[in-house]
């Protein structure tokens, strides 16, 4: 059988966009500017490296790196998708 997914609406930024997102909401939590360990929609993200956060998923912790986009899904969950993917099954609500 075949199955269609159904259109809905999500939450989607890019890694810039949620290093921003951690230096504004923990800016006494820098790390050689770096945003340390903080939550982002409820959920405590950490600093791997300069170019990777952990990020708790449903499935367990994922890297989140410049080469994805962080989802946030329609429970409020959070999660990394790379690129080529999300660019492959979402598009931009105008």
């Amino acid at each position: 059988m075949k199955y269609r997914k159904k259109p809905v609406v999500i939450d989607a930024i890019t890694f810039d966009e949620f290093l921003q997102y951690g230096r504004e909401s923990s800016a006494l939590n820098l790390v050689r500017g770096m945003p340390w360990s903080f939550s982002y929609n409820g959920h405590q993200v950490t600093h791997e490296t300069d170019t990777c956060y952990l990020i708790p998923t449903l499935e367990g912790t994922h890297n989140f790196t410049p080469s994805d986009m962080l989802i946030t899904g329609v429970k409020g969950e959070i999660y990394p998708c790379k690129k080529d993917i999300f660019e492959a099954t979402y598009t931009k609500e105008e």
